[in-house]
């Protein structure tokens, strides 16, 4: 008797020690991801760059008016090119953030990964080519998730095991954009993830670390590396008085700049003209502003690093800049080419901080050396008053940076900022884009979707017989995947390493992610 009870502890252990196995063939497989998102998302970066130079090179050239014209039909040209492809593949479309989500939480299938992988790389570049003000870090993630979708299928990982590889991919993009492994990992658990399973962190940790050693590599010098950081000399209660201006501030133009983002993204659609018509306006306003303030292009990271190194002390000229930039960049993203608003939106927070730091100094609070300090402040408030993201920006802004003088003020700025737009009522825009993607006709044709967890050692389902549980209104266990093989979910006791498929409406989908993970997981 109690060698039969010490075998079945033994076969009990041999199996905890099995899944352990598999959790490291697992965590090996996400860095491979890591490698080769930075190995897709680096190129990415590099060729925007490149592009990015030649249009400075075009311009700074100041030719005679009748090379433009081939150049402007060319752009053009590229434009019609880039919305066709998004018309045949309307996933690639924007930054690619919302998609990510959906696809980690059944909400999406990529049908075809590696075909709209090449059309996310080759329209993302081509959009950003013209000069059109997108950001690299939404088509970086998304491309980093296409290659977590590919490896899990190439290699065979269990769907359970499908979405950590999705978000390490996705963390993977965003540390191969900006060199940040950390944020990255931030980001997916914050924006795409929403859920902590240690699994996901450690995964997207790994990958991150990966892809952002090749980001180095190929870029070893961070421009934002070259931006001072000095504190003023300010008193306790002084500091106290700055942060709550600037958290007031950012809350109150991230409410503004979230509205009207949303607002033009859905009318935008609704605008009675051909595409090329659209194409033909957003191109001539891109083409004006490369000729009067170039930098102000491409998303507008490099008047930005310009203007963080060696502020301007002309207001007027600043606020000018910011609200030209800022309508560009609405109508840029609302136009649904392939980019992200991540790079637009610190854009906007830095130059917004730019104005308030000179209004400081115009009043003597501050010195002119102390300007760079606050737009680093505003960039990641802002970042948090419009995305809702606190720990991503905190972290991304002190990680690209190597400041750690921005980050407890921060911190303290960000946490403001964070209740200040709850009191004001402002949805993260990631989430409304994501709200507004499966909302729409094509989401609503499919009646249920099947959510696939993973049983851990400890957690809720271990143990349990599945015809005993009782789980929320209209889920069914319709399959447990164990050892290779599909098993009847009727009688059957569920194990560590379980793969379980649960049905469940569309519509209830997001609201029951989080609970029926947490019951397969542990914390």
């Amino acid at each position: 008797m109690f060698d039969f009870v010490n075998k079945l502890k033994d076969k009990g252990r041999w199996r905890i020690f099995k899944l352990k196995l598999i959790d490291a063939r697992l965590y090996f497989v996400s860095i491979f991801v890591g490698l080769l998102t930075g190995l897709v998302a680096v190129p990415y970066h590099y060729l925007l760059q490149f592009f990015f130079n030649l249009r400075h090179d075009f311009f700074d050239a100041h030719l005679k008016w009748y090379w433009y014209i081939p150049l402007f039909l060319l752009m053009w040209g590229i434009l019609l090119f880039v919305s066709l492809l998004v018309k045949k593949m309307p996933l690639i479309t924007g930054g690619g953030i919302p998609q990510t989500r959906g696809v980690i939480n059944g909400r999406v299938d990529y049908k075809h990964p590696f075909r709209e992988l090449m059309a996310k790389f080759v329209g993302g570049i081509l959009a950003l080519s013209t000069g059109l003000s997108l950001g690299r870090e939404g088509p970086s993630v998304q491309i980093g998730s296409y290659v977590g979708y590919l490896v899990s299928k190439w290699g065979r990982v269990l769907s359970g095991e499908r979405k950590q590889l999705l978000a390490a991919g996705a963390g993977a993009g965003l540390a191969a954009a900006f060199a940040a492994p950390l944020a990255s990992s931030l980001l997916v658990i914050e924006s795409i993830e929403r859920f902590d399973a240690p699994k996901t962190a450690i995964t997207t940790l790994l990958a991150g670390v990966v892809a952002g050693g090749v980001a180095s590599w190929i870029f070893p010098m961070n421009p934002y590396f070259h931006i001072d950081a000095i504190v003023p000399g300010m008193t306790f209660g002084g500091q106290v008085k700055l942060f709550l201006l600037l958290a007031a501030v950012i809350s109150i133009f991230g409410k503004l700049f979230s509205i009207t983002t949303l607002q033009v993204k859905r009318i935008y659609p609704a605008i009675k003209h051909p595409e090329y018509v659209k194409m033909l306006y957003l191109l001539f306003i891109a083409f004006l502003i490369s000729m009067a303030e170039f930098n102000l292009t491409g998303g507008g990271e490099q008047f930005l690093l310009s203007q963080a190194m060696h502020p301007d002390t002309h207001i007027l000229w600043i606020v000018g800049m910011m609200l030209l930039h800022l309508v560009f960049s609405i109508f840029s993203f609302s136009s649904g080419l392939p980019g992200g608003n991540f790079i637009p939106t610190l854009v906007t927070g830095g130059l917004l901080g730019q104005i308030v730091a000179l209004i400081m100094v115009r009043q003597g609070l501050i010195a002119y050396e102390n300007i760079s300090y606050i737009m680093l402040i505003c960039m990641s408030a802002f970042l948090v008053a419009v995305v809702r993201t606190p720990l991503t920006a905190i972290v991304l802004i002190t990680e690209i940076t190597g400041h750690l003088e921005v980050f407890y003020p921060s911190i303290v700025v960000g946490g403001l900022t964070y209740y200040f737009t709850e009191m004001l009522q402002i949805k993260p825009l990631n989430v409304t884009l994501y709200e507004d993607m499966i909302h729409s006709p094509a989401f609503k044709e499919e009646a249920r979707y099947t959510l696939s967890v993973e049983v851990m050692s400890g957690s809720y389902l271990d143990g349990k017989i599945v015809d005993e549980l009782r789980l929320p209104e209209r889920c069914i266990i319709i399959n447990v995947h164990r050892d290779r093989k599909d098993w009847t979910p009727k009688g059957q006791k569920l194990m560590p390493g379980d793969q379980v498929q649960i049905e469940m409406d569309s519509q209830d989908i997001e609201k029951l992610y989080e609970p029926l993970v947490s019951m397969a997981n542990i914390y």
